[in-house]
């Protein structure tokens, strides 16, 4: 499943020095998608936002993060309004300006309640049951994204769920047995579930993609996205050799992607 924070580039101050110097103040924004981006007000923002402020961080740029809803994200970063996504794969941005380095590995797949014998198995095993999606995501698969869109007003096959409690909602209609199957990616699903102490209660059951690598993309209309994106791929590789990577990931449950 394809994610998304966004970059937007609110203005650049000129610090005086030896020379001349800019630091950017980059607000981050983005749906929730814990462990990707996270609550902005708690400790701990999401890796990718934790990763985001280090890189950026280092060139003297200043991060604002905050939760702004993903389809709106995408339209605004072609426009150039804001500077770029987080949690995008190509084909979700082919225009944008790519990282060389990515920033995780994302797939979607199924997950159901302990007693449920369903696994999937192919995209008409979907027909037989009621599935979980969180509205206005890209899913990273055409096949899974014209099934949802084709069974939208069709609740026996299609359920959405909003807001930044989205995740959390559809675990609940999942033990509620108002669904059936809840289509996440992995991480985020067993993200959830464990903050909500009910990971005994849910088992995996198939997946529907592979893993495609997730990067930040940056706006076609920004002239900086070439600068940010190099200074990303620079400052990741920088954090995996220095161990600050591993120190992240393991806040968030996680182990690197590579």
């Amino acid at each position: 499943m394809t994610r998304r924070i966004i970059f937007s580039l609110l203005g650049a101050v000129s610090i005086a020095a030896s020379g001349s110097a800019f630091a950017d103040k980059v607000v981050i924004a983005g749906d929730f998608w814990c462990p990707f981006n996270c609550d902005p007000k708690g400790a701990n923002p999401g890796y990718m936002v934790e990763i985001a402020k280090l890189t950026l961080g280092k060139a003297g740029h200043t991060v604002d993060y905050q939760i702004k809803p993903w389809a709106r994200a995408i339209d605004d970063a072609r426009s150039g309004a804001i500077s770029g996504v987080i949690g995008a794969v190509v084909d979700d941005v082919p225009d944008f300006v790519f990282p060389k380095a990515e920033l995780g590995a994302v797939s979607d797949a199924a997950f159901v309640l302990n007693s449920s014998n369903w696994v999937y198995k192919d995209m008409g095993s979907l027909e037989q049951v009621s599935i979980g999606v969180i509205n206005g995501y890209a899913y990273s698969t055409k096949e899974l994204n014209d099934y949802i869109k084709k069974n939208a007003k069709n609740s026996k096959r299609v359920q959405f769920a909003n807001g930044d409690n989205a995740q959390e909602m559809s675990v609940n209609k999942l033990v509620g047995k108002r669904m059936d199957v809840i289509i996440e990616a992995p991480a985020v699903f067993w993200y959830t579930v464990n903050q909500m102490k009910m990971q005994d209660k849910v088992k995996a059951a198939g997946v529907l993609s592979k893993p495609a690598n997730t990067y930040i993309a940056f706006s076609p209309k920004n002239p900086k996205s070439k600068d940010y994106a190099q200074l990303l791929s620079d400052g990741i590789d920088d954090l995996r050799k220095s161990g600050e990577l591993k120190v992240i990931l393991k806040k968030y449950g996680l182990e690197d992607w590579k």
